[in-house]
C-alpha cells in the first residue's frame, strides 16, 4: 500500500555523495507506529526515491518470527510515499506484546528492531539494513484537558464553556470540539495524533462563560504542558499546544477577582498590557487600548461604590499585570490604579510610556485594592510662549495643544488631550489636566478649518451624487445658508464683501512661526505646573503660480505643503484672485507639494512642475509655475 506524498521538504531528499552512488532509495523514519491487522502487525514507513525513475524494492523486517513479510513499494522519482510494512503477531519486534516491549507511559515501544530494503530498480542493487528503527504501539488518540480552578471567586461565572480550535490558514479559525464545565470541574478533548504517533495538529484552548453582570467574557490558555502560566486576552496571545504520545497535555484555566471601593456607581476597567509587546506596529494597534493592552473585564460600582471583577486569569508570572481604569458616572473623570494607591492618569501613564508592567498588579488570588479616588486631579498647567519679533502672531501662530505621549506614536499622530490659544500675554493656563507624560506644542494647529469668502455661490461640480452630495453644507451662497450644518459648522449670517459671491467651508491655517514642541510629565492631584517653551522662529516663505489652460479658473484652489516624517504640520495657502499662492511658516526640510487636495469645485490634481521644495526656515523660495491641462 502506497500513500503518495506531492514532494518532500526540501533537505528530505539529501544524500552524501556515497549514498547518492550507491544507493536510489531510503527508508526515512525511524519511528513506526504498529497496529494489529488480522493475524499480523501493520505500520507505515516514509521512502524516499532518489532517483529521476520510478523506485522499486520491497521491505521486511529480518528479524521477524518464521518467513518474514516482504512488501513491495514502488515510489515516483523525485518524490516520497509511505509504505505499509507487516510483521507477525509473534515477533520480538511486536510492540503489542507485553514480554518484548518497555512500558513508556501512554504506550509501549521495541527498540534497535532491524528494517530491510531491498532495491530492485532502476537497477537491481543489494539491499540494506537499518539496525535502529523503533516500533510501538499505535496511539488512536490523545487528550487536551484540564481543570477549571476558581480562586476565591466561585460561584460568579455560569454557562462555562471550553473550546477547543484549531487555526486555518489565511488566520481563520475552526471550533473543533468544546465542552461544557462548571467551575471546580474539568474538560477532556480526545485528539487525533499524526502519522506514527506524531505530535497532534496544534490548538489553542480557549474558557468562555457570563458574569454576574451577564456579560461574555472569555480568554485563552497560556501555559506550558501541566504549568499554567495565566491567560491571553486574544487568540494571537495564546498558547499552541499539542497532544503527543507519552502523555495527555494539560492546560487547566485559574482564575479569580479584583475587588475594590471606589465611588457611587463608578464604571470599572480591568485591563493587561500583552504578555509581551509585539515589534510589529499593526499589532500593537490592534490592542483594546493601542500600544497599551487588552481589557479582561468591567463592571459598574453598585451604590456605595464597592466592585468586584471576576473571571480574570489568575498566575504569578509576567504574562498578566492588571491595571484598573475608574470613571465617574457621566465619565467626566478617569483615573487608572495598579498594585498601590498612586493614580495614573491613562493606560499609558500606568506603564509608564514604556511598555512597563512594573506599576502593575500581580494577581495569583484574591486582590483587594480597598479605597481608590475617583475625583479630578486638579493639575493646572501654565503654558507660556515666544514669538520672535520677525513676524506678528497668527491665531494658528498662538494655537497651543496638548498632546499625550503615547510610546512609539509620532507626535502628529498622538491623541489630543486640550488645546487652547495663548492669549494676549502668549501665555494659556491648562486646568483640570489629567496625571501624565504630554507634548506640548505652540504654533503647530492642524485641522483648522473655517468659513471664508468666495468668488463663487457654491461648489456644486464637486458636491455632486451619493459620495459627495452630503458636504454641500460647506458652500453657502450669499448671505444665509440652505443647510442647519452650516450654522452647526460655525457659520454665522453675513453678506460677502464686495466681489465675492459666498462662504466656502476650507481646510487652511495660516501660520508665520515654524511652530516648537516640547515635553512635560504632571502627577498627583491639586498641584501647578508651568513650561516656558522655546521661542517660535520665523519660518521659510514658498511663494508660486497656478495656471490652467484654457483660461479656466485658477482662484481659491488649496496649494498644501507636507512632510511624511510624522513631525512638521502641513501648511497651506489657497490661491488669489490672479492664481498666486503664499505658503508662510515652514520649518527646515524637504517638502511634497499637492494642489488641490480638497477637490475644489471638481478640478483635479495633476498638475506639471515642482512636486518637492527643500528649504530652511527664515527664507523665501518660489515653487514657480505649478501647471494644470484639465
Amino acid at each position: 500500500m502506497l500513500l503518495a506524498l506531492p514532494a518532500l521538504v526540501a533537505g528530505l531528499l539529501v544524500m552524501s555523495p556515497a549514498e547518492a552512488a550507491t544507493y536510489h532509495a531510503s527508508v526515512r523514519t525511524k519511528n513506526i507506529a504498529i497496529y494489529p491487522s488480522g493475524t499480523a502487525g501493520a505500520g507505515k514507513v516514509l521512502v524516499a526515491c532518489y532517483s529521476s525513475q520510478t523506485c522499486r524494492g520491497t521491505l521486511s523486517f529480518p528479524d521477524d518470527s518464521g518467513t518474514p513479510y516482504k512488501k513491495s513499494y514502488a515510489v515516483r522519482g523525485r518524490s516520497s510515499a509511505y509504505v505499509t510494512v507487516l510483521m507477525h503477531k509473534s515477533a520480538p519486534m511486536y510492540p503489542w506484546s507485553v514480554a518484548n516491549s518497555v512500558d513508556r507511559g501512554d504506550y509501549r515501544d521495541v527498540r534497535n528492531v532491524r528494517l530491510r530494503i531491498n532495491e530492485s530498480s532502476p537497477s537491481n542493487l543489494k539491499s540494506r539494513t537499518y539496525t535502529d528503527i523503533i516500533t510501538e504501539t499505535k496511539l488512536a488518540k490523545q487528550q487536551i484537558s484540564g481543570n477549571i480552578n476558581a480562586v476565591g471567586a466561585s460561584g460568579n461565572m455560569s454557562d462555562l464553556r471550553v473550546e477547543l480550535i484549531r487555526v486555518l490558514k489565511g488566520g481563520n479559525t475552526q471550533l473543533v470540539d468544546s465542552d461544557d464545565v462548571t467551575e471546580g470541574g474539568s474538560y477532556s478533548f480526545d485528539v487525533a495524533l499524526g502519522t506514527n504517533n506524531s505530535p497532534s495538529s496544534t490548538y489553542r484552548v480557549k474558557i468562555r462563560g457570563v458574569d454576574k453582570d451577564d456579560e461574555a467574557r472569555s480568554w485563552y490558555y497560556r501555559g506550558a504542558d501541566g504549568t499554567a502560566a495565566g491567560g491571553g486576552r486574544y487568540l494571537r496571545d495564546a498558547t499552541p499546544v499539542q497532544a503527543r504520545k507519552s502523555h495527555d497535555y494539560r492546560a487547566d484555566f485559574n482564575y479569580t477577582s479584583i475587588i475594590g471601593d471606589a465611588i457611587a456607581n463608578a464604571q470599572v476597567t480591568v485591563a493587561a498590557p500583552p504578555p509581551s509587546y509585539s515589534s510589529n506596529s499593526t499589532s500593537l494597534r490592534e490592542l483594546d487600548y493601542p500600544r497599551c493592552g487588552d481589557v479582561f473585564g468591567h463592571t459598574t460600582a453598585n451604590g456605595l461604590g464597592n466592585y468586584r471583577v471576576d473571571f480574570l486569569p489568575a498566575t504569578s508570572s509576567t504574562n498578566n499585570r492588571y491595571m484598573v481604569g475608574l470613571k465617574s458616572p457621566g465619565g467626566s473623570v478617569e483615573v487608572w490604579y495598579g498594585k498601590d494607591s498612586t493614580p495614573y492618569g491613562s493606560c499609558y501613564d500606568a506603564t509608564n510610556y514604556s511598555y512597563s508592567k512594573t506599576n502593575l498588579i500581580t494577581l495569583a488570588s484574591v486582590k483587594n485594592l480597598g479605597s481608590q479616588q475617583v475625583r479630578s486631579s486638579n493639575i493646572n498647567l501654565t503654558v507660556k510662549a515666544k514669538y520672535s519679533s520677525a513676524y506678528k502672531p497668527t491665531a494658528s501662530d498662538r494655537w497651543i495643544r496638548i498632546r499625550e505621549k503615547v510610546p512609539g506614536v509620532q507626535i502628529l499622530d498622538s491623541p489630543v488631550v486640550a488645546e487652547l490659544q495663548a492669549g494676549s500675554s502668549n501665555s494659556r493656563l491648562f486646568t483640570d489636566l489629567r496625571q501624565g507624560n504630554f507634548w506640548i506644542e505652540v504654533g503647530r494647529q492642524t485641522g483648522c478649518s473655517d468659513w471664508y469668502a468666495s468668488r463663487y455661490p457654491d461648489n456644486r461640480a464637486y458636491f455632486n451624487g451619493p459620495d459627495r452630495g452630503a458636504e454641500r453644507w460647506k458652500t453657502v451662497s450669499g448671505r444665509y445658508a440652505e443647510y442647519q450644518k452650516s450654522y452647526d459648522m460655525g457659520f454665522k449670517p453675513k453678506t460677502p464683501p464686495s466681489g465675492y459671491k459666498g462662504w466656502m467651508y476650507r481646510g487652511y491655517c495660516k501660520a508665520y512661526g515654524t511652530g516648537v514642541y516640547s515635553t512635560k510629565v504632571v502627577s498627583g492631584y491639586d498641584k501647578s505646573y508651568s513650561i516656558d517653551m522655546a521661542t517660535n522662529p520665523q519660518g521659510a516663505v514658498v511663494k508660486g503660480h497656478v495656471s490652467r489652460s484654457g483660461g479656466r479658473t485658477n482662484k481659491e484652489m488649496m496649494v498644501r505643503l507636507s512632510s511624511s516624517d510624522g513631525k512638521r504640520v502641513i501648511r497651506t495657502d489657497y490661491t488669489d484672485s490672479s492664481g498666486n499662492f503664499y505658503i508662510a511658516g515652514l520649518p527646515s526640510g524637504k517638502w511634497t507639494i499637492s494642489v488641490n487636495s480638497d477637490s475644489w469645485r471638481g478640478i483635479g490634481r495633476t498638475f506639471t512642475g515642482k512636486h518637492s521644495i527643500t528649504v530652511t526656515r527664515g527664507h523665501g523660495y518660489n515653487a514657480g509655475t505649478l501647471r494644470f491641462k484639465g
